[in-house]
Order: structure tokens, then sequence, then C-alpha cells
């Protein structure tokens, strides 16, 4: 009886926490080391620590700054036009709406040259300038230069200028398929076979010039007309932002699941926590309530901690204003003083900035997400190691620029 038992608690353990040898070792509970969720870490620093230094001196000068911008806008460009939504073929097959054959998971993976598996700059310049472009067809080209075109002319004309040039856009795409030389080449080529397909290929331009090329223009207004102190205060509170809202989502999920190990229990998230959490994780299953607080949390005091002076004004209004028999004429202008001085007080304004430039940044996160989950993919590239693509990096930017610069 005693060997039995001595046999069958062997057993237990070893199924529980086995040893590479097979021997039943340690506690019940098996060790990790480096948790599974942190194991980007490296790649992130060292991305951070080549990047950061890298920005800071190319916004110093207002020619690198706007150069590093509007490469950064030509890194995108080629990225959104791999985030195309696939279609389905009469077989059910998902196929590139670039019209080169089956869809790939990944711009950034060369598919026949061993020496670009190691090599991500060369992997980057083969599939884009090489797959890409060389095999896609006319009007799939073509609606990809016209989209680029445009989108350049949104970052230099006027902000004045944006909705003629938003209509000449989409006029020209829609003019674009019936051009003869496009009508001519339908039987060498296979570029949108079905209506659905073109449309969604109209939409995803047409998204792309209103989100991320409106995003770029007003990023390099405020560096026009801010110098780089504000471009900075812009990047360094969404992006630390980002940073307090991924360190605090991680955390609070790796205890969360730990307690629902022990605890044996399901966890619910969408049930325990409303439809808000439904909502955000049919956009994307990773977000989490405490991601969202860190950011909102992380933005004011990011904020607070920049070495710059905003604007403040607790002046009267003038005389003229208050003059005159209408009460409600004198109660308004009244109450916007006592607005004045608590919202433009540099403190107030600072925190008040952190907070909105943090919510804009959720909502421009949440923006690409959505287009990510049409694509089927996780990342827009592989470009900044731990960080995924560029548009990965600048999303939270294209909405918060927006905000900061009005």
């Amino acid at each position: 009886i005693g060997k039995s038992a001595t046999t069958t608690m062997a057993k237990t353990l070893t199924e529980v926490n086995p040893s590479k040898n097979g021997d039943a070792i340690g506690s019940t509970k098996n060790p990790t080391p480096t948790p599974a969720a942190w194991k980007d870490l490296p790649r992130r620093l060292l991305t951070v620590t080549i990047g950061v230094p890298s920005i800071i001196l190319l916004l110093r000068n207002p020619i690198t700054s706007y150069l590093f911008f509007q490469g950064a806008h030509l890194l995108c460009l080629i990225e959104w036009r791999a985030l195309l939504p696939p279609s389905e073929n009469s077989n059910g097959n998902h196929v590139s709406n670039n019209g080169n054959g089956p869809a790939k998971d990944d711009i950034y993976v060369a598919k026949n040259t061993s020496k670009a598996k190691g090599n991500i700059a060369q992997a980057f310049l083969t599939k884009i300038f090489t797959d890409e472009t060389a095999n896609a067809s006319p009007l799939s080209k073509w609606m990809f230069y016209t989209f680029c075109l445009f989108s350049f002319l949104v970052t230099i004309l006027p902000t004045s200028l944006l909705p003629l040039e938003f209509m000449s856009y989409a006029i020209a795409v829609r003019l674009l398929p019936h051009l003869p030389s496009f009508q001519s080449s339908n039987h060498h080529h296979h570029p949108i076979t079905t209506t659905t397909d073109f449309y969604i290929n109209i939409q995803h331009y047409q998204f792309g010039l209103l989100y991320l090329s409106i995003g770029f223009h007003f990023i390099l207004r405020i560096s026009q007309v801010g110098g780089p102190n504000h471009v900075g205060n812009l990047l360094f509170i969404v992006w630390m932002s980002d940073t307090g809202a991924l360190v605090l989502g991680r955390l609070m999920k790796k205890r969360r699941n730990h307690s629902v190990e022990e605890e044996g229990e399901i966890d619910h998230d969408g049930n325990r926590n409303g439809i808000f959490m439904v909502f955000l994780k049919s956009i994307s299953p990773g977000k989490t309530l405490p991601g969202l607080l860190g950011a909102i949390i992380t933005g004011p005091i990011c904020a607070l901690i920049y070495p710059i002076t905003l604007p403040s004004s607790t002046e009267y209004p003038p005389k003229e204003q208050c003059d005159g028999d209408r009460e409600d004429v004198i109660f308004f202008s009244i109450l916007a003083l006592q607005l004045r001085k608590y919202f433009y007080n540099p403190l107030s304004q600072k925190i008040l900035l952190g907070v909105l430039l943090s919510i804009a940044g959720i909502v421009g996160d949440l923006a690409e997400s959505t287009v990510k989950r049409l694509s089927r993919k996780k990342d827009s590239g592989r470009l900044l190691p731990g960080h995924g693509g560029v548009v990965d990096r600048f999303d939270s930017l294209f909405v918060a620029g927006v905000f900061y610069y009005y």
C-alpha cells in the first residue's frame, strides 16, 4: 500500500510540474522566470534607446523635423496599402485586393530569398517594391499612387483648402476605373473583379486620407508653428500615455489571471465589465479597462512633467462686452471669466491637455485596430522591433495632433 501511494503521488507531481528529465521536483506551480507578456520588452527597449535620441536630434532643426515626419508619412502610406482588407474568391479563399494571389499575413516577410529572412530592411524592400508593386494590377497600383499623391498634398496645402482637395480625390478615384487604359487591360489582369472589392479599396483609401493624412497635416503644422517644444510635448504626452496603458494593462491582466487560476474561476471579462468592454474587445481583444485608465492617468502626469509654458490668461473681459441692459450677456461674461480663471491657469491647462490627448490617443489607436482587424493582421509591420510598424507607432498621434493644434 505504501509503495502504491508513493508511486501515485510521484506520478501526480510529475504531471503537475515535470522537469526536463520527467522527475517530480519543486512545487506544484510552473516556474516562469520570464513572463510571456514581457517577452518583447528587450526589443522595445532597444527601439526606444535608438529612436528617442534620434527623434530629439531631428526635431531640433525645422528642416530635419519636416523630413522626419514626411519620411514617417511615406512609410505609413506603404503600410496602409498592405492593410487592405482581403476579399474572398468563389472558392471561399482569401485573396489580396492588390490582385496578386492569396492575402499575405505580413508585408515584411520575403517569400523566396534566403538572405531576406534575417534582414528586416531587405525583406521590407523586397516585399513592398517587388511583390506588392510589380505583381499588382494597373488599377490597384494607380489607386494607391493617387492616394499617395493626394495624401502628400494634404500635408502641404493650407488647412482652408482641405475640403476642396477631399472633393477632388473623391471624384478622381470614381473616374479612375473608367479610363480607357484600365478598361482595355481587364483581359490581361484581374485587379478588382467585383464591385464590392472595388468599393472596399475606395473606402480603405478614403479613410486613410481622412485619418492618416489629416493626422500628419496637423502634426506638421504643430512642428512649423509651435516648433520643437510643442511637437515634442505632443509626442511625449501621447507616447508616454501609450506606455502607461501598456504597463498597467499587462500588470493588472497578469494579476487577474493569477487570481483566476488560484480560485479556479472562469474570467468572463465582457460579462463582468458590461457593454463597453464587449464593444472594446470586439475591436481589439488585447484592450483592457486598466489599460485605458493607465493611459488617462499617465497623460496628465507627463503633461505636468514636460518643461513647457502654456499660454495663460486671467484678464477681465472688455468693458464693452459687459455693458448693456441684457442680463444674459452680463451673466455669460462673468461665467466665461470664472472658467478662464480655472482652465487658463497653466497647471489646470496642462492637466486638461493631458486628459484630452490621452482620450484622443485611445480613439486613434482603436481606429487603427478596426483597420487591422479587417485586414486580419496583428501589426501594420515589423519595422520597429517590439512596437510593430510605423502606423502602430503613430496611430495615437493622428487624432491627438488635431486636438493639440486647436
